[in-house]
Protein backbone atom coordinates (compact mmCIF):
# COMPACT_ATOMS: atom_id res chain seq x y z
CA UNK A 1 0.00 0.00 0.00
CA UNK A 2 1.11 3.52 -0.58
CA UNK A 3 -0.80 6.55 0.72
CA UNK A 4 -1.73 8.83 -2.65
CA UNK A 5 -3.38 12.61 -3.26
CA UNK A 6 -5.85 11.94 -5.52
CA UNK A 7 -7.52 16.21 -6.01
CA UNK A 8 -6.85 17.05 -2.97
CA UNK A 9 -7.76 14.09 -0.92
CA UNK A 10 -5.60 11.69 0.79
CA UNK A 11 -6.27 8.01 0.31
CA UNK A 12 -4.25 4.91 0.40
CA UNK A 13 -3.77 2.95 -3.01
CA UNK A 14 -2.75 -1.15 -2.97
CA UNK A 15 -0.73 -1.93 -5.68
CA UNK A 16 -1.63 -5.20 -7.05
CA UNK A 17 0.50 -6.69 -9.79
CA UNK A 18 -1.92 -9.43 -11.09
CA UNK A 19 -5.00 -7.13 -11.87
CA UNK A 20 -5.42 -6.03 -15.21
CA UNK A 21 -7.67 -2.75 -14.52
CA UNK A 22 -7.30 0.06 -12.03
CA UNK A 23 -10.35 0.59 -9.50
CA UNK A 24 -11.36 3.17 -7.09
CA UNK A 25 -14.52 3.69 -4.49
CA UNK A 26 -17.45 4.99 -5.65
CA UNK A 27 -16.84 7.36 -2.16
CA UNK A 28 -13.75 8.80 -3.61
CA UNK A 29 -14.98 9.27 -6.75
CA UNK A 30 -18.22 11.42 -5.13
CA UNK A 31 -15.81 13.88 -3.65
CA UNK A 32 -13.74 14.48 -6.41
CA UNK A 33 -17.24 15.05 -7.87
CA UNK A 34 -15.86 14.37 -11.78
CA UNK A 35 -18.44 12.95 -13.55
CA UNK A 36 -16.91 9.64 -16.10
CA UNK A 37 -15.16 9.73 -18.86
CA UNK A 38 -17.36 6.95 -20.77
CA UNK A 39 -19.48 4.34 -19.90
CA UNK A 40 -18.81 0.39 -20.99
CA UNK A 41 -20.34 -2.14 -20.94
CA UNK A 42 -18.34 -5.76 -19.42
CA UNK A 43 -18.89 -9.30 -19.55
CA UNK A 44 -18.50 -10.45 -15.94
CA UNK A 45 -17.56 -14.29 -15.39
CA UNK A 46 -18.76 -16.08 -12.35
CA UNK A 47 -18.71 -19.33 -11.81
CA UNK A 48 -22.26 -20.40 -12.48
CA UNK A 49 -23.21 -17.80 -14.99
CA UNK A 50 -21.91 -14.60 -16.96
CA UNK A 51 -23.91 -10.99 -16.69
CA UNK A 52 -23.45 -8.31 -18.21
CA UNK A 53 -23.18 -4.74 -16.32
CA UNK A 54 -22.38 -1.33 -17.27
CA UNK A 55 -19.40 0.44 -15.19
CA UNK A 56 -18.34 3.82 -15.08
CA UNK A 57 -14.77 4.77 -16.05
CA UNK A 58 -13.45 8.00 -14.77
CA UNK A 59 -10.14 10.05 -15.35
CA UNK A 60 -7.83 11.06 -12.01
CA UNK A 61 -4.35 12.20 -11.18
CA UNK A 62 -2.68 10.59 -8.58
CA UNK A 63 0.18 11.92 -7.41
CA UNK A 64 2.91 11.48 -4.05
CA UNK A 65 2.76 13.66 -0.78
CA UNK A 66 5.79 15.28 -1.96
CA UNK A 67 3.83 16.31 -5.39
CA UNK A 68 7.06 15.88 -7.83
CA UNK A 69 5.01 12.89 -9.55
CA UNK A 70 1.99 12.46 -10.99
CA UNK A 71 0.21 9.67 -12.56
CA UNK A 72 -2.98 10.18 -14.99
CA UNK A 73 -5.05 7.09 -15.18
CA UNK A 74 -8.09 5.34 -15.68
CA UNK A 75 -9.87 3.75 -13.09
CA UNK A 76 -13.24 1.55 -12.49
CA UNK A 77 -15.85 3.13 -10.34
CA UNK A 78 -16.82 0.41 -7.98
CA UNK A 79 -19.86 0.93 -5.97
CA UNK A 80 -18.51 0.58 -2.83
CA UNK A 81 -17.38 2.85 0.32
CA UNK A 82 -14.29 1.17 0.80
CA UNK A 83 -12.81 -1.35 -1.38
CA UNK A 84 -10.70 -3.30 1.26
CA UNK A 85 -10.09 -2.69 4.48
CA UNK A 86 -6.94 -4.56 5.45
CA UNK A 87 -5.20 -5.15 8.99
CA UNK A 88 -2.71 -2.74 9.67
CA UNK A 89 0.76 -3.66 9.22
CA UNK A 90 2.15 -1.09 11.53
CA UNK A 91 5.28 0.18 9.17
CA UNK A 92 7.01 1.99 11.82
CA UNK A 93 7.49 -1.09 14.09
CA UNK A 94 8.38 -3.29 11.43
CA UNK A 95 11.35 -0.92 9.71
CA UNK A 96 12.58 -0.81 13.61
CA UNK A 97 12.35 -4.87 14.02
CA UNK A 98 14.29 -5.73 10.94
CA UNK A 99 18.14 -4.38 9.98
CA UNK A 100 17.12 -3.99 6.18
CA UNK A 101 14.95 -2.13 6.73
CA UNK A 102 16.60 0.78 8.30
CA UNK A 103 16.71 4.00 6.93
CA UNK A 104 13.13 3.77 5.20
CA UNK A 105 10.61 6.25 5.63
CA UNK A 106 6.91 4.91 5.08
CA UNK A 107 4.19 7.91 4.70
CA UNK A 108 1.54 5.53 6.53
CA UNK A 109 1.80 6.33 9.96
CA UNK A 110 -1.43 5.87 10.84
CA UNK A 111 -2.43 3.89 14.31
CA UNK A 112 -5.88 2.00 13.45
CA UNK A 113 -6.18 -1.48 13.50
CA UNK A 114 -7.83 -1.50 9.87
CA UNK A 115 -6.59 0.49 6.99
CA UNK A 116 -9.07 0.81 4.20
CA UNK A 117 -7.99 1.29 0.72
CA UNK A 118 -9.98 3.58 -1.50
CA UNK A 119 -7.71 2.70 -5.03
CA UNK A 120 -6.33 -0.35 -6.77
CA UNK A 121 -3.61 0.00 -8.93
CA UNK A 122 -3.22 -2.23 -11.57
CA UNK A 123 0.28 -3.89 -13.86
CA UNK A 124 0.06 -0.92 -16.15
CA UNK A 125 0.41 1.66 -13.48
CA UNK A 126 2.43 -0.38 -11.10
CA UNK A 127 5.28 -0.41 -14.08
CA UNK A 128 4.79 3.00 -14.15
CA UNK A 129 5.89 4.00 -11.14
CA UNK A 130 8.83 1.25 -10.67
CA UNK A 131 11.95 2.87 -10.32
CA UNK A 132 15.51 1.04 -10.41
CA UNK A 133 16.36 1.19 -7.22
CA UNK A 134 17.16 -2.23 -5.53
CA UNK A 135 14.80 -3.33 -3.43
CA UNK A 136 15.93 -3.86 0.46
CA UNK A 137 15.64 -7.98 0.66
CA UNK A 138 16.02 -9.57 4.05
CA UNK A 139 16.59 -13.03 5.05
CA UNK A 140 14.08 -15.77 4.16
CA UNK A 141 10.66 -14.93 5.33
CA UNK A 142 11.27 -11.24 5.93
CA UNK A 143 9.31 -8.24 4.74
CA UNK A 144 10.59 -6.84 1.22
CA UNK A 145 10.80 -2.99 0.25
CA UNK A 146 10.53 -0.98 -2.56
CA UNK A 147 10.73 2.35 -3.55
CA UNK A 148 8.13 3.49 -5.79
CA UNK A 149 7.43 6.71 -7.57
CA UNK A 150 4.47 7.19 -4.72
CA UNK A 151 6.68 6.10 -2.28
CA UNK A 152 8.38 3.35 -0.01
CA UNK A 153 6.34 -0.15 0.21
CA UNK A 154 6.98 -2.71 2.01
CA UNK A 155 5.30 -6.07 1.20
CA UNK A 156 5.41 -9.20 2.92
CA UNK A 157 7.34 -12.02 1.03
CA UNK A 158 4.52 -14.73 1.80
CA UNK A 159 4.39 -17.99 3.33
CA UNK A 160 3.74 -21.96 2.25
CA UNK A 161 0.17 -22.98 3.19
CA UNK A 162 -0.61 -25.86 5.32
CA UNK A 163 -1.77 -28.53 3.07
CA UNK A 164 -2.41 -30.91 5.86
CA UNK A 165 -6.32 -29.88 6.04
CA UNK A 166 -6.61 -27.88 2.80
CA UNK A 167 -9.58 -30.96 1.79
CA UNK A 168 -11.49 -28.98 5.01
CA UNK A 169 -10.93 -25.53 3.58
CA UNK A 170 -12.25 -26.41 -0.01
CA UNK A 171 -14.54 -23.69 -1.39
CA UNK A 172 -17.60 -24.23 -3.92
CA UNK A 173 -15.29 -22.62 -6.80
CA UNK A 174 -12.72 -25.57 -6.16
CA UNK A 175 -15.73 -28.15 -6.20
CA UNK A 176 -16.74 -26.75 -9.00
CA UNK A 177 -13.77 -27.00 -11.31
CA UNK A 178 -13.10 -30.09 -9.98
CA UNK A 179 -16.37 -31.20 -11.18
CA UNK A 180 -15.61 -29.89 -14.81
CA UNK A 181 -12.25 -31.53 -15.18
CA UNK A 182 -12.17 -33.56 -18.23
CA UNK A 183 -10.70 -36.52 -16.18
CA UNK A 184 -13.86 -36.35 -13.93
CA UNK A 185 -16.14 -36.15 -16.86
CA UNK A 186 -14.14 -39.45 -18.76
CA UNK A 187 -13.39 -37.05 -21.80
CA UNK A 188 -9.35 -36.43 -20.64
CA UNK A 189 -6.70 -37.98 -22.55
CA UNK A 190 -4.36 -40.61 -20.43
CA UNK A 191 -0.81 -41.26 -22.57
CA UNK A 192 0.31 -43.27 -19.50
CA UNK A 193 -0.12 -46.75 -21.41
CA UNK A 194 -2.22 -45.76 -24.32
CA UNK A 195 0.77 -46.30 -26.73
CA UNK A 196 1.79 -50.05 -25.58
CA UNK A 197 -2.51 -50.51 -26.77
CA UNK A 198 -1.95 -49.32 -29.93
CA UNK A 199 1.07 -51.06 -31.18
CA UNK A 200 -0.44 -54.12 -29.53
CA UNK A 201 -3.42 -53.65 -31.47
CA UNK A 202 -1.41 -52.74 -34.58
CA UNK A 203 0.71 -56.28 -34.50
CA UNK A 204 -2.85 -58.04 -34.07
CA UNK A 205 -3.95 -56.42 -37.20
CA UNK A 206 -0.78 -56.56 -38.85
CA UNK A 207 -0.84 -59.01 -41.90
CA UNK A 208 1.66 -59.95 -44.69
CA UNK A 209 0.61 -60.55 -48.57
CA UNK A 210 1.45 -63.43 -50.53
CA UNK A 211 3.46 -60.45 -52.69
CA UNK A 212 5.28 -59.82 -49.41
CA UNK A 213 3.24 -56.84 -49.06
CA UNK A 214 2.82 -55.69 -45.14
CA UNK A 215 -1.13 -54.49 -44.82
CA UNK A 216 -2.42 -52.94 -41.82
CA UNK A 217 -6.05 -52.80 -41.68
CA UNK A 218 -7.64 -49.85 -39.27
CA UNK A 219 -11.30 -49.99 -39.74
CA UNK A 220 -11.76 -49.91 -43.54
CA UNK A 221 -8.56 -48.18 -44.04
CA UNK A 222 -5.84 -50.81 -45.67
CA UNK A 223 -2.03 -49.28 -45.34
CA UNK A 224 0.35 -50.50 -48.18
CA UNK A 225 4.25 -49.81 -46.99
CA UNK A 226 7.10 -50.39 -49.24
CA UNK A 227 8.19 -54.33 -49.71
CA UNK A 228 11.16 -54.93 -48.48
CA UNK A 229 13.18 -58.34 -47.33
CA UNK A 230 14.71 -56.76 -44.52
CA UNK A 231 11.36 -55.34 -42.98
CA UNK A 232 11.19 -56.65 -39.39
CA UNK A 233 8.12 -55.91 -36.66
Amino acid sequence: MVVVDVGGIRCRALLDTGAGSSYASAALLDRLGKRPVRKEFRRIEMMMQTTDKEIEVHDVVIKNLSGDFHLRTEVTNVNRGVLLNLTNPRYKDMVTRYDHLKGIVMDDVDAKRELPVHLILGTSEYARIKTETTPKIGQSGEPIAELTRLGWTIMSPGSEPDLTNMFLTQTSTVDYEALCRLDVLGLEDRPVGDQCLVYEEFKEQLERSPERWYEVFFGRVITHPYPTTSTKV
